[in-house]
C-alpha cells in the first residue's frame, strides 16, 4: 500500500464536501493517507478564524484521527531545511508550510496529493499523486 501525504486543500474540501470531494475520495481509495502536522494546524486555524462552533470543530477532530500523523523529528526537519534551500536557490521560495508537507511527502518516500500541484512541481524529489 502506497503512502500518500494529503495536502490541506485536499483534505478540507474532501471534509467540507466539496463538489470535487468525490473525485478526491475515489482517487485516495486504498492508500494509506497521512496528514502531515502542519496541514493538521492549517485545517485548525481555518476552523478557528471562520468561527466554528464545538460540534463542528469535534467532527474536524474525528476527521483528522481517519488519518496517520507526521510529526516533526530530526530527518524531517533535515528534509524541510533541504526543500526549503533548494526552492530559494531555484527562485522558487516555499512557505514554510508547503515545504512542512512537501518534506512530509519526501521523507516517508511517498506521495503528495495536492490541488496546487504548481506550488509543489518544481520540489526535487517530490512525488505528485495524480488526482
Amino acid at each position: 500500500m502506497s503512502r500518500i501525504v494529503v495536502d490541506t486543500d485536499v483534505a478540507s474540501y474532501i471534509f467540507n464536501w466539496h463538489s470535487s470531494a468525490p473525485g478526491y475520495v475515489k482517487a485516495l481509495r486504498g492508500g494509506e493517507l497521512v496528514l502531515s502536522f502542519m496541514t493538521i494546524a492549517e485545517l485548525r486555524m481555518g476552523a478557528i478564524s471562520a468561527g466554528w462552533g464545538a460540534r463542528r470543530r469535534a467532527l474536524l477532530e474525528e476527521f483528522i484521527c481517519r488519518f496517520e500523523v507526521v510529526y516533526a523529528d530530526n530527518n524531517l526537519c533535515t528534509v524541510w531545511g533541504q526543500v526549503r534551500a533548494n526552492a530559494r536557490a531555484a527562485g522558487r521560495p516555499m512557505s514554510p508550510q508547503d515545504a512542512w508537507i512537501a518534506a512530509t511527502a519526501i521523507g516517508l518516500d511517498g506521495s503528495l496529493a495536492t490541488n496546487n500541484r504548481r506550488d509543489f512541481e518544481h520540489v526535487a524529489g517530490l512525488r505528485l499523486f495524480p488526482l
